[in-house]
């Protein structure tokens, strides 16, 4: 029987996903990498763009997540990221939506409002979920 690894998939609201894998490929901070079963151990941080995942079935399945970190030990990944969104649940529209109102609320603020800091990140997470869903997209076609 072939190896595997378990992997997780984990955002601060919910666990994207949890199950065995034959391999990933994730957008690291020096590029794109790749796991495969028996792997060195590792930590690094992860870029907004596109997780790939070779399911035990041979399924590929593909996510846009907007930056986090990966930690992989031994026959084990986990990915801790702000947002992750698979393929088909994702709407484009609705992440333009957010961003803009988002940029017209922060342009009516001050730096002194006691939200800005809290809005700011907010807008950086939806301008990365937007990057992700973009190369997501590219990678479609």
């Amino acid at each position: 029987m072939a190896k595997l690894l378990a992997m997780d998939i984990v955002t601060p609201e919910k666990r994207v996903f949890e199950g065995m894998v034959k391999e990933l490929t994730a957008p690291g901070s020096d590029g794109e990498f790749g796991v495969l079963p028996e792997h060195a151990p590792f930590a690094t941080a992860l870029v907004p763009g596109v997780v790939s995942i070779i399911k035990e079935t041979g399924e590929r399945e593909l996510m846009a997540v907007s930056g986090g970190y990966i930690e992989v030990t031994g026959d084990k990944v986990v990915l801790l990221v702000e947002t992750a969104e698979r393929e088909g649940e994702i709407d484009i529209e609705t992440i333009k939506r957010r961003k803009e109102e988002k940029e017209k609320l922060l342009s009516s603020m001050t730096k002194e409002d006691v939200d800005y800091d809290m809005l700011q990140t907010s807008l950086l997470k939806e301008i990365s979920m937007l990057k992700a869903v973009e190369l997501l997209q590219k990678r479609k076609k």
